[in-house]
């Protein structure tokens, strides 16, 4: 089993030399046509994460085509990739000539003003925000997991080296190592948007209906006494738009925090909860802006296994979301 493994890694590898290769000598239009196609194929033989998607494109949002948005969503994976790539090898000019800045002026006042700065944002093109170090001229660190497959690992290390942001080694704890970055007047870079332990008992309204929302993001910048830098990136053709809304200042939302010793207490600040809600009512704005670019592909409101049962059986979605709330919400 282990030779079968290695074999595997091998493959896994070579393949994505491979298409690295092809991505960078082919004519631009021909390699996001592959990307596409590669998307359509992952939309047939994942079908999966294809229900998964539709399902909740179909509950968050109304008057829209949920199987054809879940479609186009795929798609869209496979231009991530190929960009993904394709800017990564570029030079800095070239670079620039493909990303628009707006709100320029908030992230540089909140740089400027000597306190630690967390940007957040969601699952959407947030790979090609790991290049605002090459646009902009600042540095930022960021948590990353590291791949099993070790040779595949050293690929992509490289590809992230090439923006220019810091990788922090995924150990020692991430609300320790990140609150040390801000408390040093640092840049940090965190996705806020995956789902959260019911455990924790902190649920957003997320498009309507109660979402297990991880409270870390939040204490992170509480504990760091951080200036909050939301930034989103879409695409409109073959050009990003890189914007920096107005900054949020964790100060405003109280310091009930203090007396939070692990995330399995952050239910009982208001702090938390507030700052939680505000991160991620914007995550849910810039999502509606272009949601064939948002990542609805991961199982945002429910755990993997309720999701499959609710596809299999025909359960209604949104009546099950509201019910985990309410089991976890006045447990005790």
């Amino acid at each position: 089993m282990k030779l079968l493994a290695r074999m595997a890694e091998e493959a896994q590898y070579y393949l994505f030399r491979l298409i690295i290769v092809l991505i960078r000598v082919l004519p631009y239009r021909a390699t996001i046509a592959m990307g596409r196609f590669f998307g359509i194929l992952a939309w047939l033989c994942i079908p999966l994460h294809r229900k998964i998607a539709r399902k909740q494109i179909g509950c968050a949002l109304e008057g829209v085509n949920a199987g054809l948005l879940a479609l186009k969503v795929f798609m869209h994976q496979g231009d991530t990739l190929i960009d993904t790539i394709r800017f990564s090898y570029m030079d800095d000019y070239e670079l620039k000539e493909k990303i628009v800045i707006e709100g320029r002026e908030n992230i540089e006042s909140a740089i400027a003003s000597g306190r630690g700065v967390m940007m957040f944002t969601g699952h959407m093109n947030w790979e090609i925000l790991g290049h605002i170090p090459r646009v902009l001229g600042f540095e930022f660190s960021i948590m990353g997991d590291v791949m099993k497959n070790q040779r595949l690992q050293a690929i992509i290390e490289d590809m992230r080296s090439r923006c220019g942001f810091t990788l922090l080694p995924p150990k020692g704890g991430m609300v320790p190592l990140l609150t040390d970055e801000l408390r040093n007047g640092r840049v940090i870079g965190i996705m806020i948007d995956q789902r959260g332990k019911r455990e924790n008992r902190v649920f957003c309204n997320i498009f309507g209906m109660p979402a297990p929302t991880g409270p870390a993001p939040a204490l992170i910048a509480l504990r760091g006494d951080a200036l909050i830098q939301p930034v989103s990136a879409i695409k409109q053709g073959d050009t990003y738009w890189f914007r920096f809304e107005k900054t949020i200042d964790a100060r405003e939302f109280g310091d009930d925090f203090k007396k939070v010793e692990s995330l399995s207490d952050c239910w009982r600040s208001r702090a938390i909860q507030n700052l939680s809600q505000t991160m991620q009512s914007w995550v849910c704005s810039f999502a509606k802006r272009c949601p064939q670019q948002y990542f609805w592909l991961h199982s945002r409101w429910l755990r993997r296994s309720d999701m499959k049962h609710i596809l299999k059986s025909g359960e209604d979605f949104r009546q099950k979301v509201c019910a985990q709330a309410e089991e976890y919400l006045h447990e005790g």
